[in-house]
């Protein structure tokens, strides 16, 4: 199974795009729920709502308006403002089916591990990464420089962490290709599954990024492109789509191929 994830970038009440360490706005559509509900007539399963302010707090109340706006299952990150028990469960009152614990909680770690073991698959977490000579680094608040990813990363899974938003920052909001490598590393140092965010432009790089899925990879975030008009929802959700017949023959002994209607036959 492989899940498109439509994102939803939300600074002042507006949709923004994530560039890096901070954002750029959205220049045609603005408002976060006519974007939600766009996504949900097209066809999405899944929307990654971000609120995306790094003041400590955010706006509880816009992210509940595009929440509560669609029947799709919502899965949000926000950059700031969850760091305590309290904080946390103003986030999970929202509604969304999921939170991903962002930069802002990331700066205790400690406390992190602890919230996804007493909230499990509900909490994944959101790791921005730099890449540097000395190898990959998590990015805080500001740019901060967190630690290792691989340090991090351990303990996050140690926690029972069934969920990671991995991103290259260099990537965000730039539509110049993902970082396969990066996601590929991942997969090999976690059980846990991975969303891949960052750079996604064309068809071609979601169905890159859709052939991880055997290593790990159970998802993508796409925002700036569905933005962008490079490619559509639908065309994106056609794309990483298998057939059943094909997706039968790929798992067919060879015999078992040759007798399947169509497949390895005259």
């Amino acid at each position: 199974m492989f899940t498109i994830f439509p994102s939803v970038h939300v600074a002042a009440g507006q949709v923004v795009h994530l560039v890096e360490d901070g954002y750029v706005p959205e220049p045609a559509r603005t408002d976060p729920v006519g974007c939600a509900r766009a996504f949900q007539d097209e066809g999405a399963q899944w929307l990654h709502l971000v609120m995306t302010e790094e003041a400590d707090g955010f706006d509880v109340d816009a992210a509940e308006r595009v929440v509560r706006a669609v029947d799709l299952k919502v899965q949000m990150m926000c950059r700031a403002g969850i760091h305590d028990d309290a904080s946390l469960q103003r986030a999970l009152d929202t509604g969304c089916a999921r939170l991903n614990l962002g930069r802002g909680a990331l700066e205790d770690l400690a406390w992190c591990a602890q919230a996804i073991a007493r909230h499990g698959q509900r909490l994944g977490v959101s790791l921005p990464v730099r890449i540097r000579d000395d190898g990959y680094r998590v990015v805080g608040l500001r740019g901060a420089d967190l630690g290792g990813l691989w340090n991090i990363l351990a303990a996050l899974d140690h926690a029972g962490c069934s969920r990671y938003v991995i991103t290259d920052v260099s990537k965000e909001g730039a539509l110049k290709g993902p970082n396969l490598r990066l996601f590929e590393d991942v997969c090999a140092h976690t059980p846990a599954a991975v969303l891949a965010a960052g750079g996604i432009t064309t068809l071609s790089d979601l169905k890159a990024v859709a052939d991880l899925r055997h290593q790990g990879v159970e998802g993508a975030l796409i925002g700036r492109a569905l933005y962008a008009g490079t490619f559509s929802l639908p065309e994106a959700l056609a794309a990483i789509t298998v057939p059943a017949r094909t997706a039968q023959a790929a798992t067919a002994s060879p015999g078992e191929r040759s007798s399947l209607p169509g497949v390895g036959g005259p």
